[in-house]
């Protein structure tokens, strides 16, 4: 009688490529701030990555934050902090855990914040900050018990400001992008960079309008490594240049699970505010934005189309740390925090891209073998039927030469069955070589 457990685990050593890949966060960046410790510790507690749920925090955060927080640099006005960020790894890697994990360490005050949403369409992603609320006509009732007071109407507007999104499959929203007459993409797009969000209908009730600046959004898709390469391949679209990207597992996950360390404090990221705060940067990261933006302008500059909103993301990265760490101005540390957060995402990015190069390569020259074969296949099977055809020639000679010569019907009858089909082009061969003459349905043997 056996002992082994019913189930275990398919357990094999991890690919030493994948362990060693470029694009985690390094051990310094982690060191840098508590909070940053404190976030890889939350993940390590629950076995997940910490990059993982820093990259998830992040998307959290920029939906929590007021909507009047904005990145101000002196290029491109106000910018919003909306955050997109991509989890790649195999099913089971923990991208899903990480979402749930988010909401402990960084939990919604608001009881009408729309949390972990999915993704069902352009028109879904505004739809979540839109409601129906009562607003006077103008006119006043003039009897009854409601004498005097003004005369309401149901009118659909927006009414809430802050969202957060999570789709659990990238390839989700990559199919519903496809669809016929969808506006996922463009809305995506607009919705990271905080622009107007809805469209215009005959009928009110599917009218929806969302103001530029008017909300903070975040976003988190999870990707597999096969999926993730069409959206980074869409490039020209300048979707994949709005996110954030990340490795789902983390090699320094401890063995023994540390202390839960609660969940982060309360700071500026959760604040009510009535009017614009405008967060401010450094002159010295001021000036290299602005050289960058007319070097660009000028055509002096020419920037990988993947690296089209370095600028952009690494602002609102800098400013999401700077509000985390308590204050409302970006310091020259959160700017290279923010590089490092920048330069991570690229190696995750880079790798995907030539991962997906390298089984292109590999898929066009197994293409270009099996044409090779094919045509080698073809050549052999030339060279075995000319073999063929030469030596039923031989035999129609041979049959030929009796007295008086064969008829068709005959000889087809001497010949084997596998040689009947190419009986004509046979007696052809013979008649060219000079061997025989056809005259009439018999064939003889040439005597001249």
């Amino acid at each position: 009688m056996t002992t082994a457990p019913a189930w275990a685990p398919d357990i094999r050593e991890a690919d030493p490529v994948a362990v060693g890949r470029p694009g985690r966060l390094p051990e310094e960046f982690f060191a840098a701030r508590p909070v940053f410790a404190r976030i890889r510790q939350a993940a390590h507690a629950e076995g997940c990555s910490g990059d993982v749920l820093f990259y998830s925090t992040l998307a959290r955060m920029s939906a929590l934050v007021p909507h009047q927080y904005r990145a101000v640099t002196g290029i491109g006005g106000r910018a919003s902090l909306n955050i997109f960020a991509a989890i790649v790894g195999t099913s089971g890697a923990g991208k899903s855990t990480s979402s749930s994990l988010t909401r402990m360490v960084m939990p919604a005050l608001d009881d009408d914040f729309r949390d972990g949403l999915p993704v069902g369409s352009g028109e879904g992603i505004a739809e979540a900050f839109m409601g129906t609320v009562d607003e006077p006509t103008g006119e006043l009732h003039k009897g009854g018990p409601n004498k005097g007071d003004p005369v309401m109407r149901k009118v659909r507007k927006q009414v809430r400001h802050n969202a957060y999104f999570y789709v659990d499959e990238g390839q989700t929203i990559a199919k519903l992008s496809e669809r016929n007459g969808s506006v996922l993409g463009e809305t995506l797009r607009r919705a990271a960079v905080g622009e107007t969000l809805g469209q215009t209908n005959a009928s009110e009730e599917r009218t929806r309008y969302v103001p530029a600046g008017s909300y903070s959004l975040g976003l988190l898709v999870g990707f597999q490594p096969s999926t993730a390469v069409p959206v980074l391949a869409d490039a020209s679209t300048g979707t994949p240049q709005r996110f954030l990207w990340g490795w789902a597992d983390d090699p320094s996950i401890p063995d023994v699970p540390p202390a839960w360390p609660g969940e982060l404090e309360r700071g500026h990221w959760q604040r009510h505010l009535s009017d614009p705060v405008d967060i401010r940067f450094p002159e010295r990261v001021r000036s290299m934005l602005w050289a960058e933006k007319v070097g660009r302008a000028r055509g002096e500059i020419e920037v990988p189309e993947l690296d089209g909103h370095a600028g952009l993301i690494k602002v609102k990265v800098a400013a999401l740390l700077a509000l985390l760490d308590g204050r409302d101005y970006a310091t020259e540390e959160d700017w290279s925090l923010a590089e490092v957060v920048w330069t991570a995402s690229c190696g995750v990015r880079d790798h995907l891209v030539e991962r997906a190069q390298r089984e292109a390569a590999v898929e066009k020259q197994r293409e270009q073998d099996a044409k090779v074969l094919q045509v080698v296949r073809e050549h052999e099977a030339k060279a075995e039927a000319t073999v063929a055809l030469e030596r039923v020639a031989a035999l129609v000679r041979k049959h030929a030469s009796v007295v008086g010569g064969i008829t068709w019907g005959e000889l087809n009858r001497r010949m084997a069955s596998r040689d009947r089909k190419g009986l004509r082009k046979a007696v052809d061969v013979a008649e060219a070589r000079g061997w025989v003459v056809v005259e009439g349905d018999r064939v003889s043997i040439r005597t001249d």
